[in-house]
């Protein structure tokens, strides 16, 4: 996803950020602040980008002016190495983005850390190569990919007939095999499952799942899903006329049927609210998928292929009604 260029003043940023979380604290469920105050929060930025000023201007946005916590922001190429040396069971990090998950995992593990922004795979992968995974009370996130469910949950919604769900594998998500065929069993799905070892096998693989499937899944795998090879996928499934589903806006306005995603902005409310129900900062939440999430459609696309699908706010809805059954 592209990553957003985040505030030019620095004069602001100081501004709201220092009023940031300590409002968060109050804002969503009402606690006092002096029932719990964290002593001071540190916010790492992987990099100066659109996703940052979209995640920022969204706290700035719900939050109020508050109390006397610390709130310290860094871009990750200023962090210095004595930053966190220091124990404190008051302090919280937020890491923003997969660089600055991966440089946060490899200092003290006694910082508690909530990473945002971050691929669910990437977080795993990065907890278990850093020996965070232990527990996450100290090392946790909010993901930025949906999860299998509400993918296949989005297919079964918007296709005509019980769906019979194509999806590329790589090396990299071969791992999910056992996930998915799960969560396929919860959507009332068919799963049919190619796994793509090199370049050269992905559009033999492709023809076969097309010649098995009347929907393509795209999965979060650069492997398979990068620049050099998304159009080609694309166009050889629509000649097909068969739809392909991705999972963000910019792969729906590329030529996907359909997409749901989170916006910086979703994933930033649900971590406020995650904040404001701390009971200290060494008792984090475990890793979770987003709360809040939009859908995007593309009518074109469908009419091409001959389908009727419903608005991205009905669509949106009924996946809400489905997740809050679920709960």
């Amino acid at each position: 996803m592209r990553f957003w260029h985040l505030l030019v003043s620095a004069d602001w940023r100081r501004t709201w950020l220092v009023g940031l979380f300590g409002a968060a604290l109050m804002l969503f469920s009402g606690m006092s602040a002096s029932a719990y105050t964290l002593e001071s929060i540190t916010v790492v930025l992987s990099d100066e980008g659109g996703a940052y000023e979209e995640f920022a201007s969204h706290f700035n946005s719900l939050l109020q002016p508050a109390n006397k916590t610390s709130v310290k922001l860094v871009s990750l190429k200023n962090v210095a190495n004595d930053d966190f040396t220091r124990t404190n069971n008051n302090q919280l990090v937020i890491a923003v983005g997969t660089p600055a998950m991966v440089a946060m995992a490899q200092k003290p593990a006694s910082n508690a850390v909530l990473n945002v922004l971050v691929p669910r795979a990437t977080f795993i992968k990065t907890a278990k190569q850093y020996n965070r995974s232990q527990d996450h009370r100290r090392f946790s996130a909010v993901y930025m990919d949906q999860s299998w469910t509400r993918q296949l949950r989005l297919i079964r919604s918007t296709m005509p007939t019980k769906p019979k769900v194509g999806i590329l594998l790589g090396k990299e998500s071969s791992e999910h095999i056992a996930s998915l065929q799960s969560a396929a069993k919860e959507a009332d799905v068919t799963l049919n499952i190619e796994t793509v070892n090199d370049d050269a096998d992905l559009l033999n693989a492709l023809r076969r799942l097309l010649s098995s499937s009347n929907v393509i899944l795209a999965v979060p795998d650069t492997q398979i899903y990068n620049r050099n090879n998304i159009s080609s996928i694309l166009l050889t499934s629509y000649r097909q006329q068969v739809p392909l589903f991705g999972f963000s806006a910019s792969y729906v306005k590329a030529g996907a049927l359909a997409a749901v995603y989170s916006s910086p902005a979703q994933i930033g409310q649900q971590v406020a609210e995650i904040i404001s129900n701390l009971s200290s900062a060494s008792s984090l939440p475990a890793p979770q998928y987003p709360r809040y999430f939009s859908v995007n459609t593309n009518p074109q696309v469908a009419r091409s292929l001959g389908l009727s699908i419903d608005s991205e706010s009905e669509i949106q809805r009924h996946l809400r009604q489905l997740s809050e059954l679920a709960q």
